[in-house]
């Protein structure tokens, strides 16, 4: 049972709001992360934090994913915040329909996570996911 509700302590601190930062990020700080914290807003109004891949390209942040319920919130809300080290910073998406900015984007992940990105995503550059996006410091929410 202690078990249990140690888990479920463990659950929540893990799911708790982080502070948000009055500084822009650094993106080349948060570059240096394997992975990261996306968080958006569901449509009930609820916080959803997601774990995601990052990488640093001309000087913003750029995600990738497929049909995904965070990317869904993107859509809806492109205003969210990234999670580094337990502090958030508020971002907002932009969204990249451009080949050769997905391309970009791509090779920055080939970059950064190595044969891991080509094996999981051998797909041609600017192929490998269905929605991309650059993410921009935005002002304090």
């Amino acid at each position: 049972m202690w078990r249990v509700a140690a888990a479920a302590i463990a659950f929540g601190l893990a799911c708790a709001s982080a502070p948000v930062s009055r500084e822009p990020i650094d993106w080349s700080a948060a570059d240096e992360r394997w992975s990261l914290h996306i968080v958006t807003v569901d449509p009930d109004g609820d916080e959803r934090v997601t774990r995601i891949w990052l990488a640093s390209v001309d000087g913003a942040g750029a995600i990738r994913t497929g049909d995904s319920r965070w990317w869904a919130n993107l859509r809806r809300d492109p205003a969210c915040r990234i999670r580094v080290l337990d502090v958030d910073y508020p971002v907002r998406a932009e969204f990249v329909t451009e080949h050769e900015v997905k391309a970009r984007i791509d090779d920055a992940f080939v970059a950064k996570y190595g044969w891991f990105e080509r094996l999981l995503f051998p797909q041609e550059r600017g192929e490998t996911h269905e929605n991309y996006a650059r993410l921009r410091a935005s002002p304090r929410r």
